[in-house]
């Protein structure tokens, strides 16, 4: 499952880079791609991932980080699918139009950092 890995990694820190080096596009990318996609098909894809992640540890020097972000993925999909208190489409607002450029710049450096961890520990 190491292949998994080198492309999740890949992805967090190219995704990383966009939101840092262009924040507006990724911001209104993030609103077309969300806008158009049913919240269920977010909340399965979000379980997937974290039970790949989970999968996928064990081919890592530091399983137990991939772990714990395999767990905050499959929450965070079992909080989109359950929405409690329609809590999602609040934060999904604010995360796409109420949040500043720097909270996104800030979101992207955190990205940069993860993946380039998970891509030094395969």
């Amino acid at each position: 499952m190491k292949w998994f890995l080198y492309v999740f990694s890949f992805f967090m820190v190219a995704g990383g880079a966009g939101l840092v080096l262009y924040t507006e596009d990724m911001r209104r990318y993030s609103t077309r791609l969300l806008a158009a996609t049913n919240e269920k098909i977010i909340a399965v894809l979000a379980a997937i991932i974290g039970a790949l992640l989970i999968a996928s540890a064990t081919s890592s020097h530091h399983p137990g980080f991939i772990v714990f972000l395999g767990v905050i993925s499959l929450l965070k999909g079992v909080f989109i699918f359950f929405n409690p208190r329609g809590l999602y489409v609040p934060i999904r607002q604010w995360y796409l139009e109420t949040a500043t450029d720097q909270t996104f710049r800030l979101f992207g450096i955190i990205w940069l950092i993860i993946g380039t961890a998970l891509f030094s520990w395969i």
